[in-house]
């Protein structure tokens, strides 16, 4: 049992995607990028509900994680929906060469974990079509503050660092930043076009 499973096990709360900022976020794709996104990938998908609020709204989705516990979590609540529209994939992020082309890939707060970040970057990159998007949404840590142990930051990456690595690979960067609940956090979403 990895170190995944262990955590899974205990059913740690994770909150989907805020509604409103999913629609907002939908709809800017759809007038920006593609006007009918109808593929999404969900790297890290995790318990989460992500892949179920994207599949009530008909998308063909595929949840990608390493942990089989979570995936068995996530099946049974995907089969209590009765949804169809959702497959889910065990695969280690680190080294995982997606096959699939999606109108949309979404990283939620799993970044930060990803060891072979240039590897999972340019892997993204690769199964880009032209009008895809790739939604990152991580918290990050910027230079010069303190940081205390309620803003979670074992859990966030370099702002700068993080920035200039997606540019690196992406020739179009957006950022949104959000505010939680901490004092000192900051979440950011990068909307990243090939």
């Amino acid at each position: 049992m990895n170190k995944w499973d262990k955590i899974f096990q205990n059913n740690p709360k994770y909150k989907p995607l805020n509604e409103l900022f999913l629609s907002k976020l939908l709809q800017k794709i759809q007038t920006e990028i593609n006007p009918s996104p109808k593929t999404i990938i969900d790297l890290g998908c995790g318990i989460s509900e992500t892949v179920i609020q994207f599949a009530q709204k008909g998308f063909n989705v595929t949840g990608i994680d390493f942990s089989h516990v979570a995936l068995e979590k996530l099946q049974h609540k995907i089969d209590v929906c009765k949804l169809k529209n959702i497959t889910l994939i065990h695969a280690d992020l680190n080294d995982y060469k997606i096959k699939l082309e999606p109108d949309i890939i979404l990283c939620n707060l799993v970044y930060t974990f990803i060891d072979n970040k240039e590897f999972f970057l340019k892997n993204v990159s690769d199964c880009m079509k032209k009008n895809s998007v790739f939604i990152l949404i991580t918290p990050v840590k910027h230079k010069g503050v303190k940081y205390t142990v309620v803003d979670k930051p074992g859990i966030a990456v370099g702002f700068d660092e993080t920035l200039k690595k997606v540019k690196s690979f992406f020739s179009s960067v957006n950022i949104y930043h959000h505010d939680y609940i901490g004092f000192r956090e900051d979440y950011v979403t990068f909307l990243v076009k090939k």
